[in-house]
């Protein structure tokens, strides 16, 4: 078996040489080890070893007190953050521009007018294949101008309780 990789980021003690140092000298004490890189200025430490999961263990045993390793599956991390951090800020800007307005105006407002402008303007250019269609969908969708024309008639189904059938005619009557 070859050796394997394992690069180990200490962001907290980047540029700490003596740091850097003592953890190369103690990791090399694991007998899994072969060749320990460090490099203060990136804050890495990249471990060559015989077997990773031998390593990890002897660090248990030894007492592993320079860093902390953080075993979290990164696949199974928050696919929501970078869409709750863009709403975090379209929210912050959005309260920026009503206090700056008092109001008058909001991001979907200044959005609806931008989209609107540019869709006009790319009709008078003879764009119709693609930028003026897409500019004033996006502005009919700021509206909701297409919540009430393209419903999706199946989620409707689902959502409402089962109509009894009739035959059109008013009940009593044949």
């Amino acid at each position: 078996m070859g050796a394997r990789r394992l690069r180990v980021r200490v962001p907290e003690r980047r540029r700490d040489a003596a740091f850097f140092a003592a953890a190369a000298e103690r990791l090399l004490n694991c007998a899994s080890v072969e060749r320990v890189e460090t490099n203060p200025v990136t804050a890495s430490i990249l471990i060559h070893c015989s077997d990773p999961q031998r390593l990890f263990a002897e660090a248990a045993v030894a007492g592993n007190d320079l860093f902390e390793i953080d075993f979290a599956d990164p696949s199974e991390s928050d696919n929501g953050a970078v869409v709750d951090r863009a709403t975090r800020t379209f929210d912050a800007a959005d309260a920026a521009l009503r206090r700056w307005t008092e109001g008058q105006l909001d991001i979907r407002g200044v959005l609806f007018v931008v989209f609107l402008l540019g869709g006009i303007y790319q009709l008078f250019r003879g764009s119709l294949a693609a930028p003026a269609p897409t500019l004033l969908w996006r502005a009919g969708d700021l509206l909701g101008l297409w919540n009430s024309l393209y419903r999706d008639p199946r989620a409707e189904v689902a959502a409402e309780p089962a109509a009894p059938i009739s035959s059109g005619s008013p009940a009593g009557s044949y």
